[in-house]
């Protein structure tokens, strides 16, 4: 009897604990099945917030239109500003160079352009991207070469653009600094930027841009191609050596002409090879052309010589091209991170642009005179 009473005793705790076990699994599973639509829920919104983030043109982290290739650590302020600050580039060269420099420029600083061209005086079936101007072979045609090249770009590619770089199969640029400079800068303003030199003529007070790297608003080369360059009272019609001392002239009274220095007033563009702006001359030559031209005065010689802003220089080798690429891009010193916070000039007013141009040179070339601005009501803000 007492035996049947422990069995009966075994058979209910049995029943018990299954029954608990079973209400115990069934709760434990709709709480997980809860957590699991609670988490499907919440992933929806995500994806949702996710693809309206995507879908919102002016938002700050947008890329799906970058195009260069990216670069060893996210900047997504750089990608920002290569949709904002669009910069189409035209490459001087010459058919012997088709091979020897073009695809060198093109697998360098050229991808960072929003639009790559070549200007030479033949097309090239192997490249589309090389346009033909019809102008003699020599340096005594740059002039046309010049006009013919900004002519060609403001008929077939003005839209995609804001800034018009004009630059060599030996410069070297680097793409984001000068977004990073032309974002101060109102592209619907008749706007010249370069390295800025001094010269003893009557025709060229405010001084000119030095060949190899100068940069043009939208404003400024609509202007240049409709009126200044056609009318003979403005601008030399005549073919010629000296293309940006000529372009200086014309744009002498209607742009202002933006030296390219930075906060320290330090130069960003080097026209004469960083060798010789780095070296520093035991005595300076004031009849040498670079110094007796200078707009400003500048340190020179050393790591002080330049801007930390570096923007472009001149005289670059195809090998120096992927050094400059490789040491600006790859290389990169442990422990001093690359992801810094960093922010945006503020935009210039049209006042503080106009009084920083035509503030006076110190070149012994320049002479003081009163400048006289021509512009467009609509490029007055």
């Amino acid at each position: 009897m007492n035996n049947f009473i422990n069995f009966q005793e075994f058979l209910s705790f049995c029943f018990g604990f299954a029954f608990s076990t079973f209400l115990m699994l069934n709760v434990y599973s709709s709480i997980r099945t809860a957590e699991i639509n609670q988490k499907i829920e919440s992933d929806k919104i995500l994806l949702n917030k996710f693809k309206r983030l995507n879908e919102n043109n002016s938002n700050f982290y947008k890329i799906e239109k970058f195009v260069p290739n990216p670069v060893s650590y996210e900047n997504k302020l750089a990608d920002h500003l290569f949709n904002e600050v669009r910069v189409l580039c035209w490459v001087f060269t010459h058919p012997e160079n088709h091979k020897k420099k073009v695809p060198h420029v093109r697998n360098t600083w050229g991808k960072k352009c929003n639009k790559l061209l070549f200007m030479s005086i033949e097309a090239d079936t192997d490249n589309p991207d090389i346009i033909a101007i019809p102008v003699p072979n020599g340096r005594s045609h740059l002039w046309n070469k010049t006009r013919l090249a900004m002519k060609y770009v403001y008929e077939n590619h003005f839209n995609d653009a804001d800034w018009f770089m004009r630059a060599d199969d030996d410069n070297f640029i680097l793409m984001e600094n000068l977004r990073y400079k032309l974002y101060q800068y109102n592209p619907h303003t008749s706007i010249y930027i370069g390295h800025r030199f001094a010269v003893d003529y009557a025709d060229t007070r405010e001084g000119y841009m030095a060949g190899g790297g100068h940069i043009f608003s939208k404003k400024a080369l609509k202007k240049f191609v409709t009126v200044i360059s056609r009318n003979s009272s403005i601008c030399n019609i005549e073919d010629g050596e000296a293309d940006d001392l000529l372009v200086g002239a014309c744009l002498k009274s209607h742009a202002i002409f933006i030296d390219a220095r930075d906060t320290k007033n330090q130069k960003q563009i080097f026209p004469v090879g960083i060798e010789e702006h780095l070296n520093k001359p035991e005595k300076v030559d004031l009849n040498y052309w670079y110094w007796r031209n200078l707009w400003r005065n500048v340190s020179q010689g050393g790591l002080e010589c330049c801007s930390d802003v570096y923007i472009g220089c001149h005289y670059v080798s195809p090998v120096e091209m992927y050094a400059l690429q490789y040491l600006i891009y790859d290389v990169h010193p442990f422990g001093l991170s690359k992801n810094l916070t960093e922010q945006l000039p503020r935009k210039l007013r049209f006042d503080e642009i106009v009084n920083a141009s035509d503030a006076d040179s110190y070149s012994p070339n320049y002479k003081r005179h009163e400048h006289v601005h021509y512009f467009d009501d609509d490029e007055r803000y």
